[in-house]
């Protein structure tokens, strides 16, 4: 399943991330986040942390690699693979035991896990609109049904 949907302003993403977040709930697996610098990531994955429930700053993890959000139970896992290299530099800073955790981890630049065949619950890619600076067009993809039927109810 495929969804797209537009977002008119940053408060507009984040309430899409929020809904997402919200359907995500209690559920577990790797989701993808890919887009341009500046496309609206982060301000997504604020939502998504609204939506699961998580009173967190959530903030892009470009340099820490790793943000955690949540309690132990409840945490959920943001990862920024940009500056990796390779696998092994991902396995150096627990990448099995992240997954191990059966939780939720958002991870951003993915091409690592992609080339590896992690395959993910959901991926969403952002888009700045080529006709207004501010608006952004973001694609939902997930070979979950049930979340492909919740997410295909949204409003786009």
């Amino acid at each position: 399943m495929e969804k797209f949907f537009k977002t008119t302003s940053p408060e507009a993403t984040a309430g899409l991330g929020e809904a997402l977040g919200r359907t995500l709930a209690g559920r577990n697996g790797l989701v993808y986040l890919t887009g341009d610098l500046g496309a609206g990531k982060t301000t997504l994955m604020q939502g998504i942390a609204s939506g699961l429930g998580l009173d967190a700053r959530v903030t892009s993890p470009t340099f820490a690699l790793v943000n955690a959000y949540g309690r132990d139970e409840e945490a959920v896992y943001h990862m920024d693979l940009y500056r990796l290299e390779d696998m092994d530099e991902l396995m150096e800073i627990g990448f099995e035991d992240f997954l191990a955790d059966e939780t939720l981890i958002f991870v951003e630049w993915p091409d690592l896990l992609l080339n590896e065949g992690y395959a993910p619950l959901a991926a969403i890619d952002l888009r700045r609109d080529p006709a207004d600076a501010v608006s952004r067009i973001i694609c939902f993809k997930t070979a979950d049904a049930s979340l492909a039927e919740r997410v295909a109810e949204f409003e786009s």
